[in-house]
């Protein structure tokens, strides 16, 4: 604030006028040391370290006191403090502020490049509604001289960008502030999954034909592009399907928001034992959810799978439980499973009561009561492999034509059982079926004739001799 020297002198004579009437009073008037005619207003006033009052707006301040003169320290922002006492006698105390100023440093940088920003315009307003400027050099660095302690609204601008605006306070010394200044033409692309919502990042955005980039981690693409025209987006991810997109760049246009389906694919589930044989019957999960039984084929199509992680499980019984992690990597695909079996082999040995192996019985092996398989016939040393489970219990039944059946149990936790048939003794212990009848009536019918020729032929020698006799007598 500024007064001529005749209006500062009568301000004076007025207080001066005053004091005459109180002795222990004194009156301050604070000035800038630089300007004797601008008087500062709003200065703190401290006496003896308590403080006392303000300045007015002609930067006057009344001060009453007892005793000695007291200790006075006048403070004001941007300013610095000056301190001291008034002699006895004063009744008025000029007290000149000096000006402190402090330098804000400002740096500007492309919000996306984070390069710096040449020639930049600085813009800095008071208060009080004082203004300053400056321009940043090539490397996008520029200083404006700010007074120490006060706030100032500040304003950032380029060519081709948008303008920043910020509120800064000056320290004693150097302030600095960075900005960053966004391209009048940039655009955020954000790719998101188009049923949950989440960010996918490290898609692929191509941008009329030209690659722009991948996606960050929140699922956006900083990208720069023409506005107020059409444009043509691309985009692909893994687990998604493809997306083609026109659509216009308005002006006021700052996020494009592209939502992704994922993609469905098809996977056959085959399952096969250690010999490389298809299982079937087995049941298949995905991620814990039973999807079904495979066929006859050990197969099972899972249809509508995302492309991504699952744990396929499989059991069956009489087999190891199976698991496999696997993520489908197109349309269709297969997972391949093979379980190791929960049983062991079982040879059951076939001899007759000579101990001689016996081929072609039919053997059968039974738990609680059903056939765990078809019936097994011995090869040529007797034998027929058997797949069981140690945990149960079994039986086995051997069968032949012209045999007795046995059926007996087997011992657990064994590998070979040996089990004896018996070929029935004596005609009348065999069945009608078993017994020889063609072969017996042969040797009847020879026995017979055999017999009938020696009594005809034992009848005729008599008479040979008794004829022989007479010829002999005659």
């Amino acid at each position: 604030m500024h007064t001529s020297a005749v209006s500062l002198l009568g301000v004076l004579l007025i207080f001066f006028a005053g004091c005459l009437v109180s002795a222990s009073s004194v009156t301050i008037v604070v000035f800038e040391q630089s300007d004797k005619t601008s008087l500062i207003p709003e200065a703190i006033i401290y006496s003896d370290g308590t403080i006392a009052g303000k300045t007015d707006i002609s930067g006057a301040y009344n001060l009453s006191y007892e005793g000695s003169p007291p200790l006075i320290r006048v403070a004001k922002g941007g300013y610095s403090d000056w301190t001291g006492s008034p002699s006895v006698n004063d009744t008025a105390l000029l007290v000149p502020l000096q000006i402190r100023n402090s330098t804000l440093n400002v740096e500007v940088y492309d919000a996306d490049s984070l390069l710096p920003i040449g020639f930049s315009f600085i813009s800095v307003t008071g208060e009080d509604g004082s203004e300053q400027a400056s321009q940043c050099g090539p490397d996008g660095k520029g200083t404006v001289t700010l007074r120490t302690d006060q706030v100032y609204k500040v304003k950032v601008s380029a060519q081709n960008f948008q303008p920043a605006y910020d509120t800064v306070v000056t320290s004693q010394d150097n302030t600095t502030a960075q900005y960053s200044l966004v391209r009048n033409d940039r655009i955020s692309i954000r790719i998101a999954d188009a049923i949950a919502g989440y960010p996918i990042p490290a898609a692929t955005l191509v941008v009329d034909n030209r690659t722009a980039g991948g996606t960050n981690d929140r699922g956006v693409l900083v990208t720069n592009m023409t506005r107020n025209m059409e444009h043509s987006f691309d985009v692909s991810a893994e687990g998604y399907d493809p997306v083609h997109l026109v659509r216009m760049v308005a002006l006021d246009d700052q996020v494009i928001d592209i939502p992704l389906n994922k993609a469905k694919s098809t996977v056959f589930v085959s399952v096969y034992d250690s010999k490389h044989q298809p299982v079937s019957g087995a049941e298949v999960s995905v991620d814990h959810q039973l999807k079904g039984r495979t066929n006859e084929f050990g197969r099972l199509m899972v249809p509508s799978l995302e492309i991504k992680p699952y744990e396929y499980s499989v059991v069956r019984e009489g087999y190891k439980p199976s698991s496999l992690e696997s993520t489908p990597q197109s349309a269709s695909g297969e997972v391949i499973i093979v379980l190791e079996s929960e049983n062991r082999d079982l040879i059951v040995s076939v001899r007759d009561d000579k101990n001689t192996p016996m081929k072609d019985v039919s053997v059968t092996v039974f738990s609680n009561g059903s056939a765990i398989q078809d019936p097994v016939n011995t090869d040529g040393n007797g034998s027929a492999l058997f797949s069981v489970n140690p945990s149960l219990s079994y039986q086995v039944l051997a069968e032949k034509g012209g045999y007795y059946p046995n059926n007996t149990m087997i011992p657990g936790e064994t590998d070979t059982f040996t089990i004896v048939i018996h070929k029935p003794e004596g005609e009348s212990m065999a069945s009608p079926g078993d017994f020889p009848w063609l072969p017996l009536g042969i040797i009847l019918v020879l026995i017979i004739a055999g017999a009938g020729y020696f009594v005809l032929s034992g009848k005729r020698r008599p008479r040979k001799k008794r004829r022989n006799s007479r010829r002999g007598s005659l």
